[in-house]
Formats: C-alpha cells, sequence, structure tokens
C-alpha cells in the first residue's frame, strides 16, 4: 500500500511537471498580473497564521467588512483556493480567498502576510536524529504526527525506520532492526490508499486512529508494552510534503502560491503508517 501511495505521488509530480507553465512571480515582486487559481488543478494549498497581531482579520467577500480574528483560530489550517493581487497605497498587496480544513463555513478573504504554509519535510531529507526530532517537535504541521508518537509512550522515534516508510530505496534500514512491524492505517478505494484521517482536526483524527490501533490488535495495553520496539512515523497532515531538498526550497521561498517550471505548490492527503522495529 505504501508503494501504490508513492507510485501516486511520482503520478503526480510527472503531471505537475509536463503541465506547470512559466511563472512570473519573484519571490521579491509582486507583478500586478499575479493570481492563483486552486480549482485548475493543484487544489487548495494549506497554510497557518503566523501572525501575533490582535487585529488581523478576514473578510467578507467584498472586502466590506470584518468577520472573523485570527487570533480566535491558532490552530487552524486554512485552506487558500484563490489569491489575487490589490494594489495598497501603491504597492502590490497579495490577498488569498480561504477557509478552514475543519469548518467550510469559516471563511472569507485574508492579507497573505497573516499566513505561512503548512509544509512537512519528509524525513529522508534529514541527515541527523536530533534535526529530526527537533523539527517533529516545533513544527505545527507536524501536530497529528506528534499526537500518534504519544499512542506508544515507550518506543522511541526513530529517522531510519521513518525513513524506511517514504521511498523504497530506504527499505534496507529495516536490516537494522528485528521483528519489524508496518503499520498503514490507510484505506483502499480501487487502486489508490487515502487517509481519512489527515482531512479532520487532529483531535479528532487521533480518536479514530486509537480506535484503529486497537482493531489491528495494538490497544493501549499492547502499545504500552513495547518499550523494546522503536516507532517510526509517515504522518503527512494538512500539509504539502517534500522528499527533494529543491521543491521544499522552492516552496519556502515563495509564502504564496506558485505555479514554476517543475514546480506548483500542492498538498498531499495520502500518507498515514506506523514502522516498529526492534534495534539490533
Amino acid at each position: 500500500m505504501l508503494k501504490k501511495s508513492l507510485s501516486f505521488l511520482l503520478l503526480v509530480g510527472a503531471i505537475f511537471l509536463s503541465l506547470a507553465s512559466v511563472g512570473s512571480v519573484s519571490a521579491n515582486t509582486i507583478p500586478s498580473n499575479y493570481s492563483f487559481d486552486g480549482s485548475t488543478f493543484t487544489g487548495p494549498i494549506p497554510y497557518y497564521s503566523s501572525t501575533k497581531s490582535q487585529k488581523a482579520y478576514i473578510w467578507n467577500n467584498t472586502q466590506t467588512k470584518r468577520i472573523h480574528n485570527l487570533k480566535n483560530y491558532p490552530n487552524t489550517v486554512w485552506l487558500v483556493s484563490k489569491a489575487f493581487v490589490k494594489p495598497v497605497k501603491g504597492k502590490n498587496e497579495v490577498y488569498y480567498k480561504l477557509y478552514s480544513a475543519y469548518n467550510k463555513k469559516v471563511k472569507g478573504i485574508a492579507w497573505y502576510g497573516y499566513f505561512k504554509k503548512s509544509i512537512i519535510k519528509l524525513p529522508v531529507l534529514f541527515n541527523s536524529q536530533q534535526a529530526y526530532l527537533n523539527d517533529l517537535n516545533s513544527n505545527k504541521a507536524l501536530k497529528l504526527t506528534r499526537m500518534v508518537a504519544k499512542l506508544f509512550p515507550n518506543s522511541k522515534i526513530n529517522l531510519n525506520l521513518s525513513k524506511s516508510l517514504y521511498l523504497s530505496q530506504y527499505r534496507y534500514l529495516l536490516n537494522d532492526f528485528t521483528n519489524v512491524k508496518t503499520i498503514s492505517l490507510n484505506k483502499s478505494i480501487s487502486k489508490w490508499s487515502f487517509s481519512e484521517y489527515e482531512r479532520m482536526a487532529p483531535s479528532k483524527a487521533i480518536k479514530l486512529i486509537d480506535q484503529r490501533l486497537t482493531e489491528l490488535g495494538y490497544d493501549q495495553n499492547k502499545r504500552n508494552s513495547m518499550s523494546d520496539y522503536d516507532i517510526g512515523l509517515n504522518i503527512v497532515g494538512y500539509a504539502q510534503s517534500f522528499y527533494k531538498q529543491s521543491d521544499l526550497k522552492t516552496a519556502n521561498q515563495y509564502r504564496y502560491p506558485v505555479t514554476l517550471p517543475g514546480f506548483r505548490d500542492m498538498e498531499d492527503y495520502q500518507a498515514c503508517a506506523i514502522q516498529l522495529g526492534i534495534p539490533k
């Protein structure tokens, strides 16, 4: 199932390469003709609020009335469906049409400077265990991943086990473990797999994942007893996920959604798996 997920990612990547048009947007300047429409292929782009302002508002579609204050939504993932340029005091500013990933009724227009892309740097891009753990503990996009790890309170998070879940070329890392157990939480439809949990608020998803693990024979007592095991995690959530350093750099370089030669902002919901193993 994981291989199918990878094949899908590679297929999507190939389609992106063939469809991507030359972008006129630069990271430092915003041309007046910049726009983004997620309905054309990529889908909405996930963002978090990154502002500390107490007066950061979401407006109605005509931008005549303030309808939401971002301070009331510190943990919400915002899905940007469209972006457009509006001249403000002689300067081009980008505005987003967006809605809450957890409640589509919470929606409106907001200035792009209030938001930061929800991005996951996949384990294959880390060269050290400590760097991986630092990111896992600090990245808002990895909230669900952290919550899943806590379901195995006595198992240590292991970078190599996490790497082994993403690309088949890293499967050799499992040679350093015994009693390897792969738990895929994805459900299959036709030849593709998807994860329903990552379309939910983490507080709801974790309850269902807990139930699913119990159904698979890993109730809380079983998980508590697995102190000999290390754990690897492959849980993307509402985020863009990158296993190529160049794509990660481009996604971070442009605060707003972009389409460039060989790159399009996109999101991926597919990954939801756990790798367990006893270190040799």
